[in-house]
């Protein structure tokens, strides 16, 4: 038997502190693609790991991203152990990318797509090659939290066997919280709100029942969904909700990027009519409502981003590109970048510490668990470590009023009642043969 881990104590990082354990489920939000002419990824557990260092707390970092793909199949369920790919009876392939050696045993289901800059394994959840997992965080599609039928079929059921799983392990060591908890990321809006009529299928349609996470909408006979999410604070505010909502499903605490991207943002007023036609799809009131949203910086020169100076967030894709996110001309996507990338890994080391990031360290070409950090200067480092701050420390009550023992039955919705899977699997062992498919120039893998 091991010995038992030390409690994390108050203060700082302590000499003999255990590192944080922490697993990243999510796709290329959480992994960052590279920007325009550029190798170095964008990646959130490695800048996560940097500021947490750089302030004193060890943290030992593991992803497993796949590149527009649905946390529900990353669930350990349909990703067990141990799978023989080469058996006729098993529908899988072995992952192997520039992160993910084919030996390391990671296998996904052969109709899913993946790609150089992902780290598809979901056995990393059992493999716990530090010892059980501290933290497991769960990040979705962009748009399938705003999708309410999906978030209650696809996403709440995940949340909760991932919080069962968590609960079941490690169980003969001591825990950082008291146990392994599940962390829900709420991820941002995009520049203008929601860039399409239907939420689609983030560019790898066998990672969703059907083929699309369409069908949960009538976005096909009308616009209810689209009006819901036409600005980007409706669709801040609808992110918001639905990732809260997790807190009753399994999520032990809710990481409020998206709240810090909105603050950034200026912290323009929520519509009523759309707030309205939201909270219309939820049972109550829902965990945020102690809150009043959006949150505002207490200094009001810390909205960097207001306008047309949001686009600093996002990852730039060229010169050429020819955004659908924006109708102003713009040149990026719906990725983080390194500024928007920074904040989210502020606003991770904020909450899972309940400390302060002022004083955190900033990526400067640094190398981290592999990988080249990219570069933003100090003034903008500083600025949103303030911003970080402002949001998530006046609430963590809030962020931390989950529970890892589910408080709502969640509602599962079997695959095989979705039309079209049995025809995606079988292109996926059509292509199971190779590896890995090019991503495309515009690609939509959220």
């Amino acid at each position: 038997m091991q010995a038992p881990r030390r409690r994390l104590k108050s203060g700082r990082g302590e000499p003999g502190e255990e590192p944080l354990k922490i697993l990243f489920v999510g796709n290329s939000f959480t992994y960052g693609p590279a920007e325009y002419n550029s190798t170095i990824q964008i990646n959130l557990p490695r800048l996560f790991k940097l500021v947490a260092e750089s302030l004193g707390r060890k943290v030992q970092q593991e992803e497993d991203t796949i590149g527009g793909c649905s946390v529900y199949m990353h669930r350990p369920s349909v990703n067990p152990q141990g799978r023989v790919c080469h058996a006729l009876e098993e529908h899988c392939r072995v992952a192997n990318t520039s992160h993910i050696s084919p030996t390391d045993g990671c296998t996904i289901d052969a109709a899913i797509d993946y790609w150089p800059d992902n780290a598809p394994c979901p056995q990393r959840l059992a493999q716990q090659d530090y010892g059980a997992w501290d933290v497991v965080v769960l990040q979705d599609h962009s748009g399938l939290p705003t999708v309410v039928p999906a978030l209650r079929e696809m996403l709440a059921p995940s949340v909760t066997e991932y919080a069962r799983v968590l609960r079941q392990s490690g169980t003969h060591e001591e825990h950082r919280f008291d146990g392994p908890i599940v962390a829900a990321f709420m991820t941002w809006s995009y520049y203008a709100g929601t860039n399409r009529p239907c939420p689609g299928d983030g560019g790898n349609p066998a990672c969703y029942p059907g083929g699309t996470l369409d069908h949960f909408t009538d976005c096909k006979a009308n616009n209810t969904w689209y009006d819901a999410l036409a600005t980007h604070p409706c669709q801040a505010y609808s992110l918001a909700r639905g990732y809260s909502e997790l807190l009753d499903y399994g999520a032990k605490v809710v990481v409020p990027s998206g709240l810090a991207w909105e603050a950034a943002r200026g912290s323009e007023p929520i519509p009523e009519d759309c707030k309205a036609a939201i909270d219309a799809q939820f049972p109550d009131a829902g965990p945020l409502a102690n809150l009043d949203l959006p949150l505002k910086p207490k200094n009001e020169s810390l909205a960097l981003f207001r306008g047309t100076k949001a686009h600093d967030l996002f990852r730039f894709c060229g010169p050429d590109y020819n955004s659908s996110y924006c109708d102003d001309g713009c040149h990026h996507d719906h990725h983080p970048s390194v500024i928007g990338q920074y904040l989210n890994a502020l606003v991770f080391y904020a909450t899972l510490f309940k400390e302060s990031p002022i004083g955190a360290d900033w990526p400067q070409g640094q190398t981290v668990d592999g990988l080249v950090m990219p570069t933003i200067d100090e003034e903008m480092a500083k600025a949103l470590q303030q911003i970080a701050h402002e949001v998530v420390m006046p609430h963590l009550d809030t962020w931390w009023s989950g529970s890892s023992t589910p408080r709502r039955a969640a509602q599962e919705v079997p695959w095989q009642t979705f039309g079209g899977f049995d025809r995606m699997r079988q292109a996926g062992e059509r292509e199971s043969r190779g590896l890995q498919r090019e991503k495309p120039s515009d690609s939509h893998d959220i």
